[in-house]
This record gives C-alpha cells, structure tokens and sequence, in this order.
C-alpha cells in the first residue's frame, strides 16, 4: 500500500519554511517548538532526504525542501479555497457564481438577467466581468461563459457545452456610410475599426463575396468589439459586430447595415463548468434559463436581421459563394 506523509507533518514543515523559524512556526501552531522539530525531522526520515539545513540557530531549504514547499503553498491554497467556497455556499443558501466575457455580460446578459431573478427569488447570483483570455483555472465559479473556438480550452478539469453562434454585420452610421460607402467609393478606402482579438474583415469579404477593393488603408485598434461599436455610433468609422452587441443599435436605427449581408461566426459562446463540482438545482435552473434566453434571442436575431433585408450567409453555404457584392 503506498504511503502518504503525515498532514501534520507536512503543515508543520511548511510553516517552518515561511516563517524561516521553527520557534515560529510552533507558535503559529500552536504546539511547542519541539513538537514542530519532531515532526519535521520524522518528515526527512520518511521522505529519505533533508528538507532543512540547520547552522545554528539559522534554517535554510534544501532544493528537496524549496521544491516540496512550492508544492505544499499551492497545495495549501488549493484547500482554503475550496473550504472557502463550500463555506461561503452553505451560509447564502442558493448563491451562483458566473464569470463573463466583458462583451457579452454588458450587451447582452446585463439585460436578461433580471428576467432569471424575478422568476427565481431565492437564487442570487454573483456575475463578474472578465476580459475573454482571462482564463484561471484557480478562480471559484459555477460557470463561465466566453467565446472561442470550440475545444480550444478543453481540459483543465472543465466541462464546456456549445451555446450558440452569433452573426457578424458591417455597421456604421447612416452619414458615414454616405460619405465614406457611396457611390465611387471601395469599403478598403473607409476608416475601419478592429478589435484586435477578433478580426474577421478578410474572411467576412470572402465568405460573403463583398469585394472590398483591396487592403485596408486606415485602421484603429482596439481591445473590446463593445469599444468598437462605440466609436462606429459615433460616426468615426466601420466595423464588424455580431448580433449579440450591435442588435440593439441596428434596430433602432443608431447604426446601420450598408451592405445587406451577415455572416454565421466560426466560433462560438460556450458554456463551462467544473466537472468536480455537482449540480444544485439553482445551478440546473440557471442553465435551463440561459440555453432557453439565448435560443429566443436567436429566433429574434434572425427575424429583425429578414426584416430588413439582410441574407445571412450560413458556414455550410459560404464555400458556395463567388459573386462579389458591390
């Protein structure tokens, strides 16, 4: 039967290692000081190697004890956490915790999540707004929703579950598009906004058959789509929005779509959630909601995209499409 060190042990040396003093750590402890010199050196026995070199009264790490003490840190970590959590969980009764792309969480679920409350009053839910790569396996939550291609971020103890694709559009203003898109005029020519960590102009042109007229020749970057739509409501240039950020405006009519044609995205909104944590019901009815939430907001998605005039431009179509737009 294989072994296993004592815990007691093992705590024992690891507070010695941070506090640099067993006399320290023994107060720490709440033990003596040769208690924690017991179980430390019972420790080397057992482990068949010094952790500790003693010169004195001074105590430094070996490399087998620099090595087992990192390890003992996250290991230690590791288990305030999740004691934390189960704690937190069990004083607030029904509690979720949502981690959300920036995006996404200001332009869509912002706006939705209060239907889930109203029909849910003995559920809260906590939702933080992360950049999209902020991806910690370390962080405490019940789910997360972020974009990507699917199984990009597969493993890592996490279960992802497909939500939905969106559709691109080129959007700007009604007076841009008459200065910058009109008659004698390339959309390459037209000042274009980026975000950087998703640029799809090129295979949107492609897919889609607009022939943008060349290379881009003046361009801003920026680090968020939300930025990117703001900056395009404003007058100041064209970009790509999907149908979860830019709706909104499109139906209104602060921005609009010059040229009658979207583009189903290549990646897709997912769904994660650890595999070691079980389902609660709150957790079960959150997810029910959303899948429901999103699948509505696609049907609406579609019909207001048909109403005015704009052809969406299926993946499984796109290889099909030769005729450039003008």
């Amino acid at each position: 039967m294989r072994k296993h060190q004592s815990l007691t042990a093992l705590r024992a040396f690891e507070a010695v290692a941070r506090l640099n003093s067993i006399s320290s750590a023994a107060e720490e402890l709440h033990v003596t000081r040769p208690a924690v010199s017991k179980q430390v050196t019972q420790l080397e026995s057992d482990m068949g190697c010094a952790l500790l070199q003693r010169t004195g009264n001074v105590i430094r790490l070996t490399s087998a004890g620099r090595e087992l003490f990192a390890a003992l840190q996250q290991a230690f970590e590791l288990i305030q956490l999740t004691t934390d959590t189960i704690s937190r969980r069990a004083r607030r009764g029904e509690h979720l915790r949502v981690l959300v792309c920036r995006d996404f969480a200001s332009s869509w679920l912002a706006g939705q999540v209060g239907k889930f409350l109203v029909a849910n009053p003995g559920i809260s839910v906590e939702i933080t707004a992360e950049n999209n790569f902020s991806f910690r396996l370390d962080e405490d939550f019940d789910f997360r929703i972020f974009y990507g291609m699917h199984g990009a971020r597969a493993g890592g103890g996490l279960e992802e579950t497909e939500l939905c694709r969106w559709i691109d559009v080129l959007v700007c203003t009604r007076s841009f598009a008459e200065t910058y898109l009109g008659e004698g005029h390339k959309p390459c020519e037209a000042p274009y906004l980026i975000d950087a960590n998703y640029d799809v102009w090129d295979e949107w042109c492609t897919l889609t058959g607009l022939d943008p007229g060349g290379p881009r020749r003046q361009q801003t970057v920026f680090n968020e789509t939300t930025l990117c739509l703001s900056v395009a409501a404003s007058g100041g240039g064209l970009t790509i929005g999907d149908s979860f950020l830019a709706l909104p405006a499109i139906q209104t009519g602060e921005l609009i779509v010059p040229y009658p044609l979207g583009l189903v995205s290549a990646q897709n909104y997912s769904l994660f959630k650890p595999k070691a944590r079980p389902n609660s019901p709150a957790s079960q009815k959150f997810e029910t909601w959303l899948r429901g939430a999103i699948d509505a907001y696609q049907v609406t998605v579609r019909q207001a995209l048909a109403e005015k005039g704009i052809r969406v431009v299926e993946r499984t179509d796109a290889v099909d499409q030769s005729a450039p737009v003008d």
